[in-house]
């Protein structure tokens, strides 16, 4: 197998060789996520596994004889999926920690009038912020969350994507560049 299919979109990339860079960059992107390594836990790592992941699928076209432009097509719409992922996440952890304090501070969280009143209340939203910014910790947490679900919902994209890309069938009888 030529190692170059996962890195450069000027190859032809056999079922196999697809499917092992998908694996290979999945099990580095979750990595890039658990281990701080310079430039590559940031966004220079993550773009970096963007573009190798098209490369892969740019690939998979190539050696189906078919045009790469669709190539663009999966990444697109996991990085959608990464950011729906995300923000489910971070949401759903601000609702909770919205209800938490609320009832910490004397509100009613099972009376949707009171919650109501007390959410829309200005003094309200300034407290919580000030907690939030007070403790660190919080945040660390929902991005910690956040980040696993974004890994997930990209990834899980992807996989769907790859059922089809595997499936393509080499058109033309051209030979492979291994």
């Amino acid at each position: 197998m030529n190692f170059g299919v996962m890195f450069l979109p000027i190859y032809r990339a056999s079922t196999t060789a697809f499917l092992l860079g998908l694996g290979v960059f999945a099990a580095l992107d979750a990595m890039r996520l658990s281990v701080e390594i310079p430039l590559f836990s940031g966004w220079i790592g993550m773009l970096a596994i963007w573009f190798f992941v098209y490369s892969l699928h740019a690939n998979r076209r190539r050696h189906a004889g078919q045009e790469t432009g669709l190539a663009f097509l999966p990444l697109g719409v996991a990085i959608l999926g990464k950011m729906i992922g995300a923000m489910i996440v971070l949401i759903s952890a601000v609702w909770q920690y919205m209800l938490e304090f609320a009832s910490r501070n004397g509100v009613d969280v099972n009376d949707p009038e009171a919650l109501g009143e007390a959410v829309s209340d200005p003094g309200f939203q300034e407290a919580m912020q000030a907690e939030i910014n007070a403790n660190p910790e919080v945040l660390l947490q929902w991005t910690g969350q956040a980040s696993m679900m974004s890994w997930l919902g990209f990834w899980l994209v992807i996989a769907l994507f790859s059922i089809w890309f595997a499936n393509m069938k080499k058109s033309g009888g051209s030979i492979e560049s291994a």
